[in-house]
């Protein structure tokens, strides 16, 4: 085993990596040891060492709340990898699980958050180092079915799923045809509301099982509907950035709904809002794709300064021709479609939010709180302070 290597490659990864001689010597490629559960808990190592030693090709052990650790071959010994986390920790759980391998946790370093598909790679990338050969065909499949460990055969499972449903009586196994979701978004990306919320809803009625309790075959009917129609507004016209944050805040009012009624509310209104924005899209003059690339720049840096070499540059075209390739296509400098971009979002923040208006300023990048009032009266026609009030007036009329 080449000890340099593998201390070069504990330090890419950020995952502790421990050997193990036959003799129960330990080698930490680290220094933190004091906090590593792999140095600290011999419970770990036992059931690490037990799992690889009855298997060529690495062995995952899945702890409680998503912590994993592997074991590989490393000639006479054994090589330990972790903890590795797949899903982020808050300062609370991070110390619960420093404690719980009986490590003090009030100087204990916080820990990366990986994907179950970076964690894999992790894995096979280390058993390279190690010269065990290149994990693929069964083995791969092996380490594979060491993540999903406990599950059945998923094409038994399939089979299974497929006998129950058609067992049980033709309503249930009966789904909404391909060309019903083709209309849908189709009518998505035309900017059809009416269209689109009236076959969301025809298609409600046929749509299969998608959970054995109630609730949660509608969470995710109304989670899959929302995802496929963004792709369809996006495709469109929207913007991915403004699509998937739509999409983002309704899955997350999805998420937390307790009754169907509510989840194809939230659902719906994703469909109404994003096809409102495609139909606005549609209607607005075409514009070239230096043009669109220079808007879809402003959207995502309007909160910082924004140079107009900046912009030509990642464009990849000269300051001066994006100048007025952008006046003639929409009319408007590009200094007048950054301030619109912030009064915009400034609006939205003035509704939606109980920011003050020196912090709504700062917020979306004017330089004062005066010069914010000024700009935004020039789009909007009233001074920020108005355009609140009146907004909270309407509220409070309409409720």
């Amino acid at each position: 085993m080449a000890e340099n290597h593998i201390r070069i490659l504990c330090s890419v990864i950020k995952v502790d990596l421990v050997y193990e001689a036959p003799g129960g010597s330990l080698i930490a490629f680290f220094d933190s040891i004091q906090d590593s559960p792999l140095m600290q808990c011999a419970r770990v190592r036992d059931a690490l060492r037990s799992g690889i030693a009855g298997q060529r090709a690495p062995f995952l052990l899945k702890e409680n709340d998503g912590v994993f650790f592997a074991a590989l071959h490393a000639g006479e010994g054994y090589l330990y990898m972790g903890p590795m986390c797949s899903e982020k920790r808050s300062a609370m759980k991070r110390r619960q699980l420093y404690e719980s391998y009986g490590i003090d946790a009030s100087s204990a370093r916080s820990l990366p958050s990986f994907t179950l598909s970076e964690i894999r790679n992790m894995i096979l990338l280390t058993n390279s180092a190690l010269k065990n050969g290149n994990l693929e065909n069964e083995e791969l499949m092996h380490l594979n079915q060491i993540i999903s460990r406990g599950e059945k055969n998923f094409y038994t499972e399939q089979v299974s799923f497929v006998l129950k449903e058609e067992a049980e009586n033709d309503d249930t196994a009966f789904r909404h045809s391909y060309h019903e979701e083709l209309l849908l978004m189709q009518a998505i990306r035309e900017g059809r509301t009416e269209d689109a919320i009236r076959l969301a809803e025809s298609m409600d009625r046929d749509s299969g099982r998608l959970s054995h309790t109630e609730i949660s075959h509608w969470r995710n009917l109304a989670i899959i509907g929302i995802s496929l129609c963004t792709r369809a507004a996006i495709e469109g016209g929207v913007s991915p950035e403004e699509g998937y944050r739509l999409s983002g805040y309704y899955i997350q009012k999805c998420d937390s709904a307790q009754d169907p009624a509510h989840l194809l509310h939230y659902r719906n209104r994703a469909i109404e809002e994003l096809t409102v924005r495609v139909k606005q899209k549609l209607e607005k003059p075409r514009t070239s794709s230096h043009v669109e690339r220079a808007k879809d720049y402003v959207r995502k840096h309007y909160r910082e300064k924004i140079y107009l070499d900046d912009i030509a540059d990642s464009i990849g075209i000269s300051p001066t021709h994006l100048s007025k390739l952008f006046k003639k296509e929409t009319g408007q400098c590009l200094q007048d479609h950054i301030n619109e971009e912030r009064v915009f979002r400034a609006a939205n923040l003035l509704m939606y939010s109980d920011l003050s208006l020196m912090e709504i300023a700062e917020y979306v990048h004017f330089p004062s709180q005066s010069y914010f009032g000024k700009i935004f009266k020039q789009f909007k026609g009233v001074s920020p302070r108005v355009f609140r009030d009146q907004y909270r007036a309407k509220e409070i009329t309409e409720y």
